[in-house]
């Protein structure tokens, strides 16, 4: 007897992709976003099916290491302009920014 494995998925679709990339939006649903995505009326109402499969998570792994790419080159370019020389607000939005986008990856995993 033949015992086939189920074999894991190494790339996320195009679709999971951008559903990933749209949860970043705060202004849309997530109904809204799988229909944007490309998913059908009837997956895009139970979000949750779309979320627990294989693909969705590695495309949301691979967001977060874009997004932490992003924020240390972000911290390396700051501390080479010395951040003692840059003014408190620019400070402060670049850490809102930042803020917000953890936040956001972590509702997604939740």
């Amino acid at each position: 007897m033949i015992i086939q494995q189920k074999t894991m998925k190494k790339t996320p679709s195009t679709r999971q992709m951008k559903y990933a990339q749209g949860l970043m939006e705060e202004s849309k649903t997530k109904q809204q976003i799988a229909l944007d995505a490309g998913y059908s009326r009837s997956s895009a109402r139970v979000p949750k099916l779309i979320e627990n499969k294989q693909g969705f998570k590695l495309a949301v792994g691979q967001l977060a290491g874009e997004i932490g790419n992003v924020t240390g080159k972000l911290m390396a370019e700051l501390q080479v302009r010395d951040l003692s020389k840059m003014d408190d607000k620019t400070l402060i939005n670049y850490l809102e920014v930042t803020s917000k986008t953890q936040e956001r990856f972590v509702s997604m995993m939740s």
